[in-house]
């Protein structure tokens, strides 16, 4: 009784922990949702697979979509945290992700494939988010995000791997969030 216990107890920490396994098929299992958090932002990032382009130029693919969900995270709880208070919190369900430019090729020209970016293929975020106060829903809804002039203007030279969508996601809580919070 005891083993099939610690046995069960092993295989739900595995689920929690995100691990893979191979299936009847010997295909490998993916991850369906993930989920990041900083302060009171919580993004739970479902199906990742079902994406439109989150497609990794240089890494593991699960450890780009690891790093992608926890820059944007980080980002937007960085931001919203100075708003929110205690009591409050973000909840976002993203749905979709299309980062800017589209992955091409290099035919041999070098082991990695490399992110074209042009007007072309504009930042796409879908989610639904919940602002919460004391458990209750103060302001819920869902969002399509994008930005179809995200080159325009003069572009700052940066290391920052996600400016694109980064900026889409500062503008949708300013503009959205924001006003339904009382400031500090």
């Amino acid at each position: 009784m005891e083993y099939r216990y610690v046995l069960s107890s092993l295989v739900l920490l595995a689920a929690l922990a995100g691990c893979t396994s191979t299936s009847d098929s010997g295909k490998q299992a993916v991850l369906e949702n993930y989920l990041t958090h900083n302060g009171n932002v919580y993004v739970v990032w479902k199906d990742p697979a079902k994406y439109t382009d989150i497609k990794s130029t240089m890494w593991l693919q699960s450890k780009f979509d690891q790093y992608l969900f926890t820059e944007l995270t980080d980002d937007l709880g960085k931001l919203a945290n100075q708003f929110l208070d205690k009591d409050q919190q973000l909840d976002l369900v993203v749905t979709n992700v299309d980062l800017a430019g589209d992955v091409q090729p290099t035919f041999g020209a070098g082991p990695d494939d490399v992110r074209v970016v042009s007007e072309l293929y504009p930042p796409r975020i879908a989610f639904e988010y919940a602002l919460k106060q004391n458990g209750k829903i103060i302001k819920q809804g869902t969002e399509s995000i994008n930005d179809m002039g995200f080159l325009l203007g003069i572009q700052p030279i940066t290391h920052d791997p996600f400016p694109y969508e980064r900026q889409i996601l500062r503008k949708w809580f300013k503009e959205t969030i924001e006003p339904a919070l009382v400031k500090k």
